[in-house]
């Protein structure tokens, strides 16, 4: 059974990028920082040890997506705009329509429209503006009522520990991402149990007493949550499977060609230790498939060690690439 869990921001977040400052930031919350996230809080509330639990954990889970006034949007599949994006060429000259441009742009589609990007190639009948994302194009078209995050940015200074003083460089701005009174990110999993969802419950909810993203300690990434049970009818030979988390694929899946039969986008995952012991160490930079990958076959992933255990490193650390996947009817394929 999947569920799909719905986080609901009561404080401003910051999902932040690399760069210069914190201006730079994304609008989701990424499969493998969630999955960091929850076992750091699993990891005080009960007693895993990492090692066991980071390299044969007993759930899977998906990459948060949008959530806005009570409709799911999930990834776009690699290449299901094809004939869109064709036919927006064709027609570029028609003022007010979305252009080329916008539509690539497009990341995440409603439900009702992603479950029909299950079983069939979109054509540009099936596509409204109001089933796609991001809220460009909603407001290119003055499409309202649907408010998803708004961005502000507050001046901050970075001040010397051991003397309070400050220097021309440390100046910098951080980005704050205010979630819609209607909004919010949802995201799905699936467990090997009760017993294992009544563990990621707990630690769940106190993952939402002490945020998720940057600025924890100012009070940011607060969330509530509410669950509900998803299903999505299984085609019975599939044709293929479709990511919903980053994807970091096997030797043995690689060499079963699940790159040469795909269809993907790749990222590049970096970034500081998440954790208290680890923060100061960098963890090393590791490609992954993005969300919304064509597959050929039900891959697993792994979660490859991205920083070792040494004398200042309590355990080894890991970035989970585990797959997410959903089967994919024969004429989406």
């Amino acid at each position: 059974m999947m569920i799909a869990y719905h986080l609901l921001f009561q404080d401003p977040v910051h999902f932040g990028l690399e760069g210069i400052g914190q201006e730079a930031v994304e609008q989701a919350f990424r499969s493998d920082s969630l999955w960091g996230a929850v076992l750091q809080k699993w990891f005080l509330l009960f007693d895993d040890t990492p090692e066991q639990l980071c390299t044969n954990t007993p759930f899977s889970i998906s990459s948060c997506f949008p959530f806005i006034n009570g409709v799911r949007f999930f990834p776009l599949p690699m290449g299901a705009l094809d004939a869109v994006i064709e036919d927006a060429a064709r027609h570029k000259a028609i003022q007010g329509m979305p252009g080329v441009k916008e539509w690539r742009k497009v990341r995440y589609v409603a439900e009702p429209l992603f479950r029909k990007a299950l079983k069939e190639k979109l054509l540009p009948a099936d596509v409204s503006l109001d089933q796609v994302f991001p809220m460009a194009i909603y407001e290119k078209n003055n499409i309202t009522g649907a408010t998803f995050q708004q961005h502000e940015q507050r001046p901050r200074i970075m001040t010397d520990q051991m003397n309070g003083g400050v220097s021309e460089s440390a100046f910098f701005y951080c980005t704050d991402q205010f979630f819609g009174d209607s909004a919010g990110l949802f995201f799905l999993a699936q467990f090997d149990g009760d017993a294992v969802r009544e563990k990621f419950e707990a630690a769940l909810m106190l993952l939402g007493d002490c945020g998720i993203g940057a600025d924890r300690s100012i009070g940011r990434g607060g969330f509530v949550f509410f669950s509900q049970s998803v299903d999505f009818p299984a085609p019975t030979a599939p044709a293929a499977w479709l990511t919903l988390s980053l994807y970091h694929p096997t030797r043995d899946e690689v060499q079963q060609g699940v790159l040469t039969g795909g269809r993907y986008s790749l990222i590049k995952r970096s970034g500081p230790g998440g954790g208290f012991h680890v923060s100061r160490f960098r963890r090393s930079d590791c490609w992954m498939l993005e969300e919304g990958a064509v597959i050929p076959f039900h891959a697993q992933g792994d979660a490859p060690c991205v920083l070792k255990q040494s004398e200042f490193i309590p355990h080894n650390i890991y970035r989970n690439g585990g797959a997410f996947c959903i089967p994919l009817h024969k004429g989406a394929a």
